[in-house]
């Protein structure tokens, strides 16, 4: 069994956001819990930066952390290819899951996260996986929970619009289509690219 933590973004000094922060210390009890699993932190950095880009990936940032925290490099796991929910499933289940026959795993995310990435999950690995999902209560400002909450629910509609022509657990209609859909060039307000970039 795996446990993997789901990146939240990274602002362009390397520094994660506090909901992410929360989501690795959930994490650090359940590798206590859990002795013999492994741990796998994913993302590159979002789409949504295009000129310039963090110092290093998501992942490494919150390797780093664990790391920070005493826990073994040796248990960490970093998926660096992704740049979006989507993207997080697609490349942990083609780099991690299949090669190493993985079929169960604990998956970390925010409440406000949660109800998208069960979706997302469900879709691109199919119903042979288990997967308990695990969503942590964020603490942001009420102004901005709402506006998070929101854009999910958007996010969510057109995440369903994206997947519907594919079969479920069907990963291979993402090869070689993976951000280079319409979606991904479609353009965000402002509030939500400083989201992804600061976390606020």
């Amino acid at each position: 069994m795996f446990i993997v933590v789901l990146g939240g973004g990274i602002d362009l000094q390397g520094h994660l956001p506090d909901f992410v922060q929360q989501r690795l210390d959930k994490a650090i009890g359940l590798l206590k819990e859990h002795p013999q699993s492994k741990i796998i932190v994913t993302g590159k950095y979002s789409f949504l930066y295009h000129k310039d880009k963090p110092p290093l990936t998501e992942s490494d940032a919150m390797a780093d952390y664990f790391i920070g925290k005493g826990i073994e490099d040796t248990r960490i796991l970093r998926e660096k290819e992704s740049k979006d929910s989507i993207g997080n499933a697609y490349y942990l289940k083609i780099n991690f899951f299949l090669p190493q026959k993985v079929r169960s795993a604990i998956i970390i995310t925010s409440h406000f996260h949660l109800e998208r990435i069960k979706y997302v999950f469900h879709k691109i690995f199919g119903p042979s996986y288990r997967f308990e999902f695990a969503g942590i209560q964020e603490k942001l400002p009420i102004n901005e929970e709402k506006k998070v909450v929101t854009r999910q629910k958007e996010l969510l509609k057109k995440t369903k619009e994206v997947l519907s022509v594919m079969k479920t657990g069907d990963h291979e209609f993402l090869k070689g289509k993976l951000y280079k859909i319409k979606y991904y060039r479609e353009k965000r307000p402002a509030w939500v690219t400083n989201f992804v970039a600061k976390g606020k």
